[in-house]
């Protein structure tokens, strides 16, 4: 089964070649990739020994049972958060073995996600993400002249897999007001003000640097993913909280790569993205006026989506809202029309003629 194989044939090489691609894409959308193709190589190494030109068999044994150990994860995250190992045993097996894509065909594609829709059962919204990114990948090889099976290609363009549209979790104004009624330390407040009048990611919230936000800041250009450059306005609510966070609250902090921070933990560390969710969890558990099954989803990122849908609701122009979450497509933030909608409807039931009769007319 040890067989060196061109580049141009090479999964291994061509996923190097497809990853070195995506310039100006964020590290995450370059990640998000990656681990969908690793996913269609296990697939291959795992289910289709046709495809595998370097190996060994009986190592494919010892990648099931660390599978089974990590519980289907390629990257154990429990490990790695204790740098025990950098990389857990399932993805290193997986890198010993290398397949051949000129041997992926139509019928290849076909099986792989009749596999993970019935095998491996598999929403809607991951098929259709796997099928996008499989997509991409095949046509870059195609364009460049990549030796691989062009019907492949065609039966990853002819799939018809949407994805399941579901409507955000939102606060209503007034529980967005509650909830902040049970914060009970400035810098949380800062940090939840931040989001609910700018919108931020999680990823741009605690990348902000202690200059970024000042007495005189009028706004912030973020670079967001696919490297798109907004401008986002700093209302004065956010304003004053951080500036009453930095004179009363933030500890000394060291600069790190990105600067010097300005939400800062309790080791004077720049704050971790799961320090903020579990913060946002704490203050749910607290904020019992807030729809209990909105308490037990509540995140950072919903707190995005309820920046975006109280916009709209203040008649806000929509393409101004995608300006400012830095959506590329007017699509992707149409979605919170259908949550002012699904408000409309309500209001409409709740109408204070309430529902007439109409089995008893005049005679």
């Amino acid at each position: 089964m040890q067989r060196d194989l061109p580049a141009k044939t090479s999964f291994n090489l061509c996923l190097e070649y497809f990853i070195d691609s995506l310039t100006g894409r964020s590290q995450a959308t370059r990640q998000a990739y990656y681990r969908d193709l690793l996913q269609f190589k296990l697939y291959l190494v795992l289910h289709r020994p046709d495809c595998i030109v370097r190996g060994s068999p009986e190592r494919i044994r010892d990648l099931q049972l660390e599978l089974e150990r990590a519980s289907g994860r390629l990257v154990d995250t429990r490990f790695h958060r204790q740098h025990s190992r950098e990389e857990i045993r399932p993805r290193a097996i997986l890198d010993e073995f290398d397949c051949d894509l000129a041997r992926v065909t139509r019928e290849v594609i076909v099986s792989y996600f009749g596999y993970l829709e019935t095998a491996r059962n598999v929403g809607r919204n991951t098929l259709y993400r796997r099928s996008s990114s499989l997509r991409r990948f095949f046509r870059l090889l195609a364009k460049e002249g990549f030796e691989i099976d062009h019907g492949a290609l065609e039966k990853l363009s002819d799939l018809d897999i949407r994805p399941k549209r579901v409507l955000p979790v939102v606060l209503t104004q007034e529980e967005a007001l509650h909830f902040m009624e049970v914060v009970d330390r400035v810098r949380d407040r800062a940090i939840l003000l931040v989001m609910l009048y700018m919108g931020l990611r999680i990823a741009e919230l605690v990348r902000l640097n202690v200059d970024d936000i000042t007495e005189d800041t009028t706004g912030i250009t973020f670079i967001g993913k696919g490297s798109k450059e907004r401008y986002v306005p700093v209302h004065p609510t956010v304003r004053d909280a951080v500036v009453l966070y930095k004179v009363t609250e933030r500890r000394p902090a060291k600069k790190d790569s990105l600067g010097e921070p300005l939400f800062v933990s309790q080791q004077g560390n720049r704050m971790d993205p799961s320090t903020v969710r579990r913060m946002v969890y704490k203050y749910a558990q607290k904020a019992t006026m807030v729809d209990p099954r909105k308490r037990s989803r509540l995140s950072p990122h919903k707190f995005r989506h309820t920046f975006a849908t109280l916009l709209l609701q203040g008649d806000v122009d929509i393409r101004h809202i995608q300006e400012l979450l830095g959506h590329e497509h007017l699509s992707t933030t149409q979605i919170y029309t259908s949550v002012v909608r699904r408000d409309l409807h309500r209001a409409i039931e709740r109408h204070p003629l309430g529902r007439l009769d109409h089995s008893q007319t005049d005679e």
